[in-house]
């Protein structure tokens, strides 16, 4: 009876290993192929550039869209990947709240992308030319403000990776292997940011999103693969070294 107890356990934390793995992985695949898809406003003047933004309010809203489920679909996975590594160690622990609070952060700048920008576009446009002005400005310094919490979303879900893969230079093959990338993909991450800047330029901007990407996919299948599921149910997760 015991052992079947514990066979039904190790197949529960696989089935939830596996599905928050899948979920990693069809973020990254969605989220990319849909931002593949934005596009930026096209004219000269502020009245064409914001009439350009009105039009576009319906596929704007349907990437970002996409783009939160993918970042609510990455804080479940990495909750159950720090759940494997034990969230009772300082690091993991610390790891989880940095990345949760990165997530806010890229939600915030993708409202402010996706739906805000838009919304002020369409309300501004075909207005009188001082109310244009006015509108422009405001979609200025949203342009601003939404470039400030992404970099920040990305520094702190970096940080986050970099913590995890510290956990993960302690196992061994695949856990080590991970562990790597992680700390590489965090490095250029962060690396990009600073060196970037605000002036966030397009080769940045798609460095980032590739060293984001091997991360999530290399998480991903650590996930799918499951190897911490054999010391979960005995009390704490993976036995790696904090």
């Amino acid at each position: 009876m015991h052992h079947s107890s514990m066979t039904l356990a190790d197949q529960q934390h696989r089935s939830s290993a596996r599905t928050a793995g899948l979920a990693i992985a069809a973020a990254t695949i969605l989220s990319t192929l849909f931002v593949a898809m934005d596009q930026g406003a096209s004219g000269t003047t502020p009245q064409e550039i914001m009439a350009s933004m009105a039009a576009m309010r319906p596929m704007k809203s349907l990437v970002h869209t996409v783009a939160i489920a993918s970042v609510l679909a990455y804080a479940f996975g990495y909750a159950s990947l720090a759940t494997r590594l034990d969230v009772r160690r300082p690091l993991v622990l610390a790891s989880l709240t940095t990345y949760l609070i990165g997530c806010v952060a890229m939600i915030g700048a993708t409202t402010l992308d996706g739906f805000v920008s838009g919304d002020l576009a369409a309300m501004f446009a075909g207005a009188s030319p001082d109310s244009v002005k006015q509108g422009y400005n405001m979609i200025a310094f949203t342009g601003v403000a939404l470039t400030d919490m992404a970099r920040v979303g990305w520094v702190l879900q970096a940080a986050a990776g970099i913590g995890w893969s510290l956990v993960l230079l302690g196992g061994r093959g695949l856990q080590r292997g991970v562990g790597l990338l992680g700390l590489l993909s965090g490095a250029l991450v962060v690396g990009t940011v600073i060196v970037a800047g605000a002036n966030m330029s397009m080769a940045a901007i798609l460095s980032i999103l590739v060293a984001q990407a091997v991360w999530n996919l290399a998480a991903a299948f650590l996930l799918v693969r499951n190897k911490f599921v054999a010391t979960v149910h005995a009390g704490g997760g993976a036995q790696f070294p904090a």
